[in-house]
């Protein structure tokens, strides 16, 4: 069942990387997924355009995000990198930019991150691996 709220549009989230079937579908409840055909060997510049119209994103180790890429996407709200280690993204840019990074090695962690981090769920609001939770309002931070 998708998330309708009185015909609302959903948040577009880019997806760079694999997922299954169940991964997909938990995120198509609540925003308009955009798989990259080409998950994984996308040149910079089509990440950047992927990303322009997007809320949010589950990128993948290779992805960098940082404050020059960061220029020009005033949608984007939230990121979580799928990685075993330390993600290639520019925390400082992106608290600055106002952008809630996350960064988990599993894909099931990583799609609940991202719907927490737009308030949805049983987590709504507080993604449980924030990496910059000085984002989170007063009164949603614990």
């Amino acid at each position: 069942m998708k998330l309708a709220l009185a015909g609302l549009r959903r948040h577009r989230v880019v997806v760079t990387q694999p997922l299954d079937d169940a991964a997909i579908e938990r995120l198509d409840r609540f925003f308009d997924v955009a798989l990259c055909s080409h998950a994984g060997q996308m040149t910079r510049a089509a990440l950047i355009e992927q990303l322009r119209p997007a809320a949010a994103a589950l990128v993948g180790e290779g992805d960098v995000i940082d404050a020059q890429m960061l220029d020009g996407l005033d949608v984007l709200q939230a990121v979580c990198c799928l990685t075993p280690s330390e993600p290639r993204m520019d925390i400082e840019a992106m608290t600055r930019a106002g952008v809630r990074a996350m960064s988990s090695p599993d894909a099931g962690r990583a799609v609940e991150n991202l719907v927490a981090a737009f308030g949805f769920g049983r987590l709504g609001g507080h993604p449980p691996d924030l990496l910059n939770p000085e984002l989170l309002c007063d009164c949603c931070s614990f």
